[in-house]
């Protein structure tokens, strides 16, 4: 008997997905033999990342810690006290510490740098000895402006 002819798809038939369809068989390899790849490619460059770390002798680390040499040495110079000052400078009140310095009650940052020195926002490219000839540097700088309370903008 021979086979029926196909029939033709009426307005109404639902369409033909090919989700349903399943890849042909030299697809399906080709995938397993890409995902296999890119595993040992993962894999590898992980080992070759690794290996200087993992082939390093512990015993040639370097010096060992400060802890294990003994007690901590004195230092060289007196550690300071934190610098506490209230006072008013050009009209201005100011007050702070070295850790932080308000200008009419007006946060001012203060940074403190390697050398021991400071600077603050309104001084940027100006260092001062200590944190109360920044902030008097700033009010001078300032002028009638006051400090923002929204403080200092990242750049």
């Amino acid at each position: 008997m021979a086979p029926a002819p196909p029939q033709p798809r009426g307005r109404h038939d639902p369409p033909v997905s090919r989700a349903s369809v399943p890849p042909p068989p030299s697809s399906r390899s080709r995938r397993l033999f890409l995902r296999a790849a890119f595993a040992l490619g993962a894999i590898g460059g992980t080992a070759a990342a690794l290996l200087p770390v993992l082939r390093a002798d512990p015993r040639e680390a370097g010096p060992p810690p400060a802890e294990a040499a003994g007690p901590p040495a004195e230092p060289a110079e007196p550690i300071e006290r934190a610098e506490l000052f209230d006072e008013m400078y050009g009209g201005r009140h100011i007050q702070g510490t070295d850790a932080g310095v308000r200008i009419d009650g007006r946060p001012l940052h203060v940074m403190r740098r390697a050398d021991g020195s400071y600077l603050s926002v309104v001084n940027h490219y100006e260092s001062f000895p200590t944190a109360l000839a920044t902030a008097r540097a700033a009010v001078d700088d300032l002028g009638g402006a006051q400090l923002s309370l929204a403080g200092p903008a990242s750049h």
